[in-house]
């Protein structure tokens, strides 16, 4: 009997620093997480958000300088080349956001070091013919946004999501997998225990920040799930 295919490892928000996507690569994830902005005509890396005209970033609460130097994508994509690939995730609503990114993958020769996720599918929808080779995950996040998806799913339009782990069981993971979606990361798992859950559900991919339970899965060292 065949072994079953290694789960896709994606490590979360490792992009968005760069010396934290070198100790990513260093583990041998599948991808890097890096969370894009199309800010003032600059492509801006970072997971915090604006704060209209104040010159601040926020995140979950709390506040961070913005008048600092911002990571830039076209420097993550010169890090990038020949070291490990890039799970760029879609951020905000610049209509000019995929055209942009688009324009940089090609300048910097990186379209096959990438991937793409965002919960605006009309962004990854635009994908699709400048960079075919590039694999997009649908991201869901909660059940509302898994009902909208439910018609494009049912025409077997979608291969990919990335979808928050608490959404998973195994009646999803089954719904998915019989509507064609071949590749299925969750986000949001920290520890073994989520690790062997969501894997005994059926999930293709994990996408966490422990690096170690990352690297313990590529070598299939977790286990069974409990029952």
């Amino acid at each position: 009997m065949a072994a079953p295919p290694t789960p896709l490892i994606v490590a979360h928000r490792a992009g968005n620093h760069l010396d934290e996507l070198a100790e990513a690569f260093a583990f041998g994830v599948d991808y890097a997480e890096t969370d894009v902005w199309l800010h003032r005509g600059r492509l801006e890396v970072r997971h915090e958000k604006t704060l209209g005209p104040l010159p601040f970033l926020h995140d979950h609460g709390r506040l961070f300088p913005g008048w600092k130097p911002r990571l830039l994508l076209r420097d993550v994509l010169q890090a990038a080349l020949g070291q490990g690939r890039l799970f760029l995730d879609l951020k905000g609503a610049e209509p000019g956001l995929p055209g942009a990114v688009v324009g940089a993958i090609e300048r910097a020769g990186a379209e096959d070091i990438v991937a793409f996720s965002s919960p605006r599918w009309a962004f990854l929808d635009r994908l699709a013919d400048p960079l075919p080779q590039a694999a997009r995950f649908y991201t869901i996040s909660n059940p509302e946004r898994l009902a909208e998806l439910r018609p494009r799913l049912g025409r077997g339009e979608i291969e990919a999501v990335s979808i928050h782990s608490r959404m998973l069981s195994a009646e999803i993971v089954q719904e998915l997998k019989q509507s064609g979606v071949r590749t299925m990361t969750t986000w949001a798992v920290e520890t073994e225990a989520d690790a062997r859950r969501v894997l005994g559900y059926g999930a293709t991919g994990v996408t966490s920040k422990n690096l170690v339970l990352l690297a313990a899965i590529r070598r299939g060292e977790l286990g069974e799930a409990p029952s």
